[in-house]
């Protein structure tokens, strides 16, 4: 066994460190130029496609769909706190289902216009979502 004075290690163990290196940086490159190819294909598809950006989607529909998001969400913890008293009965939840149930129509409508791919578009998707298992589990009986 030799040993390196430099480094400490043993020189067959720095030869196969040498070896990996080497054996890698091959398929590092090829990665690499397969990445670099890759925006090429990506910006043809790309130009294909009319891109919709935050700029291009009015400004009054984003507002919209987060205040109506916003008030979905405060009605949900209403909702979840008129649920832990017991002195309401189901048919007293009624109203505040009947507001869950219009905003999340809302919420919908409000999606529709928006790109599907959207931040928004899928806060919306979320909250509708949530709101709508909500609004069938009190009209199915599950909280009587």
């Amino acid at each position: 066994m030799i040993i390196n004075p430099l480094t400490g290690q043993r020189v067959s163990e720095q030869k196969s460190i040498n070896k990996t290196r080497s054996s890698h940086s091959t398929s590092f490159f090829d990665l690499l130029a397969d990445q670099l190819q890759a925006p090429e294909e990506t910006q043809a598809l790309n130009q294909t496609e009319a891109p919709t950006t935050a700029s291009q989607i009015p400004a009054e529909l984003r507002l919209a769909g987060l205040s109506v998001s916003e008030n979905t969400i405060e009605l949900l913890e209403s909702f979840s706190q008129a649920l832990s008293d017991l002195h309401l009965r189901a048919s007293d939840l009624l109203p505040l289902i009947e507001a869950i149930e219009g905003d999340t129509t809302t919420l919908l409508d409000i999606k529709e216009q928006l790109p599907q791919h959207d931040p928004l578009a899928l806060l919306i998707d979320r909250v509708a979502t949530i709101s709508a298992i909500e609004a069938e589990k009190f009209r199915r009986g599950d909280y009587n």
